[in-house]
């Protein structure tokens, strides 16, 4: 048996992580993420210029626990992303709204909409997280690129291992 904790496997490459430059805060036991993607349909029977559908409505719902040491530093960094995704970027040449990179989906241009902590008197060294992302997206097709770079490169790394 190894002296390593499997709670050390974490630490090496996060499930994972929020990006709000110049902030980056990872996230190495996701329990749990969902996307759910919402259409906004016209009435059945409207005219045929307007039946195309708009762009989706992404929200991203993911449980997580911030083990560690630097648990109560990444649950700062997480308030701070929070808020600052509300605000848009501080400095006028970083991306508004947040960077969501995990294995599921790559989203630029994401707000929070709900975060969450819990701590357990059975798990005194972690803080559960819940964190709830709605994708507010630019005009124009960088993010279906961004998203859809990220998933062949996960392809292409999954396929060679």
């Amino acid at each position: 048996m190894s002296d390593r904790s499997f709670v050390e496997e974490f630490l090496h490459l996060p499930s994972a992580t929020l990006l709000a430059l110049p902030l980056a805060v990872p996230l190495f036991a996701v329990s749990r993420m969902s996307l759910s993607e919402s259409y906004v349909l016209p009435p059945v029977g409207a005219a045929a210029f307007r039946a195309a559908t708009t762009a989706s409505i992404d929200t991203v719902s993911l449980s997580a626990l911030l083990v560690g040491p630097q648990r109560l530093l990444w649950k700062k960094d997480l308030e701070t992303v929070a808020a600052a995704s509300r605000t848009g970027a501080s400095l006028g040449f970083l991306p508004d709204g947040i960077t969501l990179v995990s294995t599921l989906v790559t989203r630029t241009h994401m707000q929070v909409t709900e975060l969450s902590f819990t701590a357990a008197a059975q798990r005194i060294d972690c803080i559960e997280v819940s964190v709830t992302l709605r994708h507010v997206p630019k005009p124009g097709p960088l993010d279906a690129l961004v998203d859809l770079g990220a998933t062949a490169v996960l392809s292409a790394v999954e396929f060679l291992t």
